[in-house]
């Protein structure tokens, strides 16, 4: 039996080894992960495929989405994967606000330590808005589509210790912290940081390896 084990592993040796060294890979240096939803809309589509820093933030184990340790820590503005607090699955959104950040929401508006960010439309389509806003030194498109209810909030919001608001940039089609609240530092898994390819029916080769603001 032991025999037959060595002979199989002897045999499936280069297979085992580019197991393990892609497993450290994806752990500690990058990942990659599709799009499943539109609610990144216009910066990211279904059918993206995300490339993901993980020496921005620490290693984590892909599929697991198990943080090992912690370094670094997302500015305002980046957009991260991360694991929500209500369902055990990778999510990809952009961070608002950070530890100790007092963020209001006023449907569109949002001001962050009192400062109301910068934003635009810069196109109109018969179904949606296309503008710009700007977080610090990120500046990024967002998408509002018309006849779609905006979540008012209307309070200003106290971000704790080791916690993120995030929001995707389809404002109106987005399940974030608006609706379930903070994402745990521990939970952010890596800096979204390109588009590795596009299997996306809206002009897919044109994302091909396209960065991410």
């Amino acid at each position: 039996m032991k025999t037959s084990i060595k002979n199989l592993m002897r045999g499936y040796r280069p297979l085992i080894i580019f197991a393990i060294l892609l497993a450290s890979f994806r752990t500690t240096i990058a990942d990659w992960s599709p799009v499943p939803s539109g609610s990144m809309e216009p910066t990211l589509v279904p059918g993206d495929v995300v490339w993901i820093d993980k020496t921005a933030f620490g290693p984590s184990i892909p599929i697991l989405n198990k943080k090992l340790f912690s370094w670094g820590a997302p500015r305002r503005g980046e957009v991260i994967t991360f694991v929500p607090p209500h369902k055990d699955q990778l999510f990809v959104k952009r961070v608002i606000a950070v530890p100790g950040d007092r963020l209001r929401i006023e449907g569109m508006k949002l001001w962050v330590n009192g400062q109301l960010l910068a934003q635009g439309i810069t196109r109109e389509e018969a179904d949606a808005l296309l503008g710009e806003e700007t977080i610090g030194t990120h500046t990024h498109a967002f998408k509002l589509t018309r006849g779609m209810g905006m979540p008012y909030v209307g309070k200003t919001i106290q971000v704790p210790t080791g916690k993120y608001f995030v929001m995707g940039d389809h404002r109106n089609n987005s399940a974030d912290s608006r609706f379930w609240g903070f994402v745990d530092e521990d939970k952010v898994m890596g800096r979204v940081t390109g588009i590795a390819l596009s299997f996306s029916t809206r002009r897919g080769w044109d994302r091909f390896a396209l960065p991410v603001h």
